[in-house]
């Protein structure tokens, strides 16, 4: 239920964009806080400079104290958020190995070695990647995830029709270890 409040909270926070307004590629995004380190998401290794080889101790270095850690027995994960820099990790609950490490909307000075960045559409990162990808729809968050298992890098995708300006844009990119990672449920 909280991943849920943290996902539409998130679309509240894209939702700030005027219902009318058309969309312009070339108008700059909302960056609320600079990249950690350059910026670039690797497929299997990193965001910025928060490495999937990290430890949690070595990214709390980097990123601060100032986050929330919420354990989800059922989904056998602690998700680590630093609201202000954008961040997500999860770790796997009984291992404590990190899982995904992630860069959500609406930092937007994050971006593929491919060149997709967060609030791009969709299509583009499907025309850089291609289709080699697994998808799950989560009807009630009104999200759609997107993971391409064999570089380990996946894409969180609005899907709220109520929101016409955001509905197929990323709001997250994440890495993984290549190979096949599930969602922590099934929609």
């Amino acid at each position: 239920m909280r991943l849920r409040a943290i996902l539409l909270g998130l679309l509240v926070t894209l939702s700030a964009v005027p219902v009318g307004a058309a969309p312009d590629e070339t108008a700059p995004r909302p960056t609320p806080h600079p990249a950690i380190g350059d910026g670039l998401v690797l497929p299997g290794q990193r965001v910025g400079e928060i490495r999937l080889t990290m430890t949690l101790g070595q990214i709390m270095s980097l990123l601060g104290r100032g986050f929330t850690q919420e354990e989800f027995a059922a989904e056998k994960i602690i998700l680590y958020e630093w609201r202000g820099q954008s961040f997500w990790v999860s770790l796997d609950a009984a291992t404590k190995m990190i899982r995904v490490i992630s860069v959500f909307a609406p930092n937007a000075n994050y971006r593929t070695d491919k060149g997709v960045a967060l609030l791009d559409h969709w299509p583009k990162a499907e025309a850089v990647y291609g289709q080699g990808y697994r998808r799950w729809e989560f009807p009630e968050e009104k999200v759609i995830l997107i993971r391409y298992p064999a570089i380990g890098l996946q894409f969180g995708l609005v899907n709220d029709p109520a929101q016409r300006l955001l509905i197929g844009r990323i709001f997250q990119i994440g890495v993984f270890k290549p190979g096949d990672l599930p969602p922590v449920r099934q929609p």
